[in-house]
C-alpha cells in the first residue's frame, strides 16, 4: 500500500515535470513530510533532488524524441549558475532562515501569476522563437539559474518553479519551449545537489518501514526514489504531447493558477513550520 501511494504521487509528479516543466519537487516535498514525518529534513530534501535528476534527465531525453530539442547554448550559463546556486544553497540552508527565504518566493510567484493571467500580450510563438545571445540576457538567464539553484539548495524543490516564473518574465520564453529548457537545466543543478548528500554518512533514524531502511545511501532514500519514478515514467510521455497539443492561451491560464497554488501553499507553509 506505501509503494503504490508513492507510485500514484509518481504519476502526478510525472505530468507536473514534463507539461508545466518544474522539477515536482513542490508535490514531492510536501508528500513525504506529511507520510514519512519520522525522516529528517536533509532526506526529505536529498531524495527529492535525487528523484528530479531522473526525471529532469528522462523528460529532457523524451521531448528531444519528440523533436523538441533545446538550446544547449542557451542553457549552458543558466544550468552552470544553477549549480552553482545548489551548492551556496546547500551552505546556506546551516545559517539562513528558510521560512523567510519562502515567503520572500510564495511573494515572487503570486506577483508573476497575477501578471500571467492579465497579461493583455501576445503569446509568444514558439514556432518563431530563438534565444537572443546578447549581454543582457545572458547576464538575466545566469542570475535566472542562480536564484533557481538557490532556492533548490534550501528547500529540495527542483528550482523549475523558479526558473519556469523568470524565463517567462525576463527571457519570454513561450510556453512550449519552457519545459524542456527548464528541465534541461534541472538535469544539471540537481544532480549537483543529488551528489552532495549521497556521499554523506548515512544518518542513523528509526525507520518506520522495512523497506525504506532497505534503500537509504548516505541522504537519499533510494526506496521512495524508485516508487516514485515508476509513477512518473508512466505520465512522462503523456505530459510531452500535451505540451505540443494544447494551446499556448489554455496553458498559460493553467500555470498562472498552478503558480498561485504554488504560492500560497508555500506561503501557507512558511507561517506553519
Amino acid at each position: 500500500m506505501l509503494i503504490l501511494g508513492l507510485i500514484v504521487t509518481g504519476i502526478f509528479v510525472g505530468l507536473l515535470s514534463t507539461f508545466f516543466g518544474v522539477g515536482g519537487g513542490i508535490l514531492i516535498v510536501p508528500t513525504l513530510y506529511t507520510f514519512f514525518s519520522f525522516l529528517p529534513a536533509q532526506v526529505v530534501i536529498a531524495t527529492s533532488l535525487t528523484l528530479i535528476f531522473f526525471n529532469s534527465t528522462r523528460n529532457t531525453y523524451n521531448f528531444t524524441k519528440a523533436g523538441v530539442k533545446p538550446n544547449f547554448k542557451f542553457v549552458a550559463p543558466i544550468a552552470l549558475a544553477m549549480l552553482i546556486g545548489v551548492i551556496v544553497g546547500g551552505r546556506l540552508a546551516l545559517i539562513l532562515d528558510a521560512k523567510t527565504i519562502k515567503l520572500i518566493f510564495s511573494i515572487f510567484v503570486f506577483i508573476i501569476a497575477i501578471r500571467n493571467i492579465f497579461n493583455k500580450n501576445k503569446v509568444a510563438d514558439h514556432n518563431n522563437w530563438s534565444p537572443k545571445f546578447t549581454f543582457k540576457t545572458i547576464s538575466l538567464g545566469t542570475l535566472t539559474g542562480l536564484v533557481g539553484g538557490l532556492i533548490s539548495g534550501l528547500t529540495g524543490l527542483g528550482g523549475g518553479a523558479v526558473l519556469i516564473p523568470l524565463f517567462i518574465l525576463i527571457l519570454d520564453i513561450p510556453f512550449k519551449k519552457l519545459s524542456v529548457h527548464s528541465n534541461a537545466c534541472m538535469v544539471v543543478g540537481t544532480f549537483t545537489g543529488m551528489l552532495t548528500y549521497l556521499i554523506q554518512p548515512t544518518p542513523t533514524f528509526v525507520f518506520n518501514y522495512r523497506i525504506l531502511e532497505m534503500g537509504q545511501v548516505g541522504y537519499v532514500n533510494f526506496s521512495i526514489v524508485i516508487a516514485l519514478f515508476i509513477g512518473s515514467s508512466l505520465s512522462s510521455k503523456l505530459g510531452v504531447n500535451l505540451t505540443q497539443k494544447v494551446s499556448p492561451q489554455v496553458a498559460n491560464m493553467l500555470f498562472s493558477i498552478l503558480l498561485m497554488v504554488i504560492s500560497i501553499k508555500t506561503f501557507v507553509s512558511s507561517q506553519l513550520f
